[in-house]
């Protein structure tokens, strides 16, 4: 009865986020085991998480969902945070076209900011821009990004540059 109550109380969870956004944008998320806490607001997914939205992709070996009451509507619950850890990766094609790495990641959704904590790893698809740091700090609303090296671990950044082919190109014009 309990099992059943509780994935009772995670499909309206998860009900109530996939059609706050839309019919096309569903959320995802495959996972071996599972447990809520009803009391809290809180989703864990443990073994082989997979989260999914379009074509983002998140894959950990633990995952931690905060919830909050929905402000449009009191009856449903959306998330507050994203806690990712174990293996954690990702790729998010949505906005961004960013690929990423580290031992634990942070997503808050209202604010559209992720960190990025211990052997951070982010790369920028489009541009080409590679970053390692000890802790990677994003607000997509704002658009920056900073960088915190750690102990004995300074900041890596690469960037492409343009070939020389193509500035000469561009001058003779």
């Amino acid at each position: 009865m309990i099992k059943f109550l509780t994935l009772k109380i995670f499909t309206l969870c998860i009900l109530g986020i996939s059609s706050l956004q839309g019919e096309e944008n569903y959320l995802n998320i495959d996972a071996k085991h599972f447990d809520a806490d009803q009391n809290n607001n809180i989703m864990n997914f443990r073994g082989d998480v997979k989260m999914t939205k379009n074509k983002d992709i998140l894959l950990c070996q633990k995952l931690v969902v905060h919830l909050k009451v929905s402000p449009e509507d009191k009856t449903k619950k959306i998330p507050k945070e994203y806690i990712a850890t174990g293996n954690v990766s990702f790729v998010l094609y949505t906005n961004n076209n960013l690929k990423g790495k580290g031992d634990v990641v942070y997503y808050y959704p209202k604010e559209k900011k992720y960190i990025i904590m211990g052997n951070g790893y982010l790369e920028n698809i489009k541009e080409g821009k590679i970053v390692y740091a000890e802790k990677i700090y994003i607000d997509e609303l704002t658009g920056q990004t900073k960088l915190d090296g750690g102990k004995d671990k300074p900041i890596k950044f690469r960037l492409r540059l343009q070939d020389n082919k193509d500035t000469k190109t561009s001058k003779g014009k």
